[in-house]
């Protein structure tokens, strides 16, 4: 037996000799609202599908009416996760070092379920140990699940029907109650209110297989600078790319242009910008305008702009010179620009 369930076993053991004293007490007005929040780990909301390997957080919150006393949580998932190890953190709900914590990553769920569960017990001979009322949602456990498989509907949930009863003594969800925030008072363990809610119903799908774009006749996909270029004036892009495991469509022919590639799931993968050697100034075409700015560019005026500069040097030395204003100016004039310097 691990360290963990050692202690686990113990806390448990503590808290049902602790119940044989309280069971017949009944507290009917006593209200614990629970809520699950499931969401990315930065704590952004999630997509509806994530690919499998996607990796959640789980929050669960409480809110009272009363004082806390100890606290059983199993948290139940679709065998579609898996909890990650390392990833639980247990809020110390007594105070600063007044916690004693129980946590198995393995507890029994039944049939098509996963589950963990936490638990909480006031250390009595702590310093400044107490029991909260929790007037607000409360963060009292975070942990982190993975999307193993594929699932229409992966369930992160509650159990209310696991709620500890004088019916269901042996019921693992509880939170017990005091009068007094004095840990060391009676304790209530069953009759309280659970409010639970609905089960977080989350969509996984297979993760896409990488998209991999490449070029056509001319075309060519530029990863190190993420520009695509070998397009003849006029002609369109589309015609000049194609995408394995995925699709890809373009905004335009014309330099600074964009195309997007996205996997199978339709999920933005890659961007590339769209580069016509000669056509500096994002028109589709070679005038006499882009000869200008190339040949101030060779005059010795400032070209700041990557996707600009890139596409004035047409001899692909590495400089916007005279040379480069002699191809781009009879590209103006009706001569052909080479499509990709580059090769």
């Amino acid at each position: 037996m691990s360290k963990t369930r050692k202690i686990l076993s113990i806390v448990l053991a503590v808290v049902m000799a602790f119940s044989v004293f309280s069971i017949c007490t009944f507290a009917d007005t006593d209200t614990a609202t629970w809520t699950v929040e499931v969401t990315n780990t930065d704590g952004s909301a999630l997509p509806a599908s994530i690919p499998t390997g996607t990796i959640v957080k789980v929050t669960v919150k409480l809110q009272t009416n009363f004082y806390v006393g100890t606290v059983g949580l199993p948290v139940y998932f679709s065998e579609a996760f898996e909890y990650v190890d390392g990833s639980k953190v247990q809020a110390e709900i007594y105070g600063a070092g007044a916690t004693r914590f129980g946590f198995n990553d393995n507890f029994d769920a039944g049939t098509g379920y996963n589950a963990v569960m936490a638990v909480y017990v006031p250390n009595s001979g702590a310093a400044g140990v107490a029991s909260p009322i929790y007037s607000t949602a409360t963060t009292i456990l975070t942990f982190n699940l993975e999307a193993v498989s594929e699932a229409s509907a992966a369930e992160v949930k509650l159990d209310a029907s696991k709620q500890k009863s004088a019916s269901n003594i042996g019921g693992p969800f509880y939170c017990g109650s005091r009068a007094t925030s004095d840990v060391n008072t009676d304790e209530t363990t069953t009759g309280q209110t659970f409010n639970v809610p609905a089960a977080t119903t989350i969509v996984i799908a297979n993760a896409a297989a990488t998209p991999v774009l490449s070029g056509i006749d001319t075309g060519y996909v530029d990863d190190v600078n993420g520009y695509v270029y070998g397009i003849p004036v006029g002609e369109d892009a589309a015609d000049y790319f194609e995408v394995e495991n995925g699709t890809f469509d373009v905004s335009g022919t014309a330099t600074g242009e964009t195309l997007t590639v996205y996997d199978s799931n339709d999920n933005v993968y890659a961007t590339y910008t769209v580069i016509i050697f000669g056509d500096v100034d994002g028109s589709g075409d070679v005038t006499l305008l882009d000869e200008e700015i190339v040949y101030g560019g060779a005059s010795g005026v400032d070209i700041s702009d990557d996707v600009v500069f890139f596409a004035a040097d047409v001899d692909a030395s590495g400089d916007i010179t005279l040379l480069d204003d002699e191809i781009v100016y009879g590209g103006a004039s009706g001569l052909d620009v080479t499509v990709n310097p580059y090769v």
